[in-house]
């Protein structure tokens, strides 16, 4: 075990506050901006841009440098690209792998990893490594929403993302289960001849988010969060709303 190694995860920053994360794989960098600019202004707890969407490094520091809160890279694969995400101002970063070298770099630059696994042993690596969280991928293949919650009972300090063709209306039983995040793809994005309306990307996130159950569930989530928080210490665990559309309150 490195010296950067500790034993669970609950001591560090996590990568993304509790929610729905929108995973943003385009070939289109310019939807990728206007989808970014219009996931700010709902209550997504993060937005990722993959390394798969052309110039993605850039797409992610225009959006940093335009202000828009808590994004994160996904699909990042080498210490090249953890170098270049971090760089432009990423929030987090998300690997589909547990690369020893990736997390520990994330770890010596200050920014959350939430590296892919599958297995508990892959779960504890990782932990072990300096994950702020884990990519639960594809949880779809492996029992969904029950495997969540059958691997939360002896690694209750596990941060838990899900990811894998999970639908919104899938995703509250997630959250039942105990997971920490839910990466919804396209569901959430609106129809093609919306896509670079900022206002229209808005609404129809926020909508589907609503009419889902997650915007209730995630509020009832940070409620018990924050009730706990104030016992144990401040800790930030929902996702806030920002920018003057925003609401209370699939498939990546």
């Amino acid at each position: 075990m490195s010296s950067l190694a500790y034993s669970g995860t609950l001591d560090r920053r996590p990568p993304t506050g509790r929610g729905v994360i929108a995973v943003l794989r385009t070939d289109s960098p310019q939807t990728a901006l206007s989808l970014g600019r219009g996931f700010a202004l709902t209550t997504l707890a993060g937005i990722e841009v993959t390394m798969t969407v052309p110039d993605a490094v850039k797409v992610i520091a225009a959006l940093v440098a335009e202000g828009v809160p808590r994004v994160g890279a996904g699909t990042v694969r080498t210490l090249a690209e953890v170098d270049a995400c971090a760089e432009a101002g990423a929030s987090f970063i998300v690997s589909p792998h547990v690369d020893p070298a990736l997390v520990q770099r994330c770890v010596q630059l200050d920014v959350p990893a939430c590296p892919g696994v599958m297995t508990p042993s892959e779960i504890v690596r990782a932990m072990d490594l300096g994950a702020a969280a884990v990519k639960l991928f594809p949880v779809s293949a492996i029992g969904g929403h029950v495997t969540v919650r059958t691997l939360l009972e002896p690694l209750p300090d596990a941060r838990i993302v899900v990811s894998g063709e999970v639908t919104l209306p899938e995703a509250p039983a997630y959250f039942a289960a105990g997971a920490w995040g839910v990466c919804i793809g396209r569901s959430l994005w609106p129809p093609e001849a919306d896509l670079h309306e900022e206002s229209a990307v808005r609404d129809y996130a926020q909508q589907a988010l609503d009419a889902s159950g997650c915007t209730a569930v995630i509020g009832a989530m940070a409620g018990t969060d924050r009730a706990g928080t104030d016992r144990a210490g401040p800790e930030r665990t929902g996702p806030e709303r920002t920018g003057p559309g925003s609401r209370p309150g699939a498939r990546c």
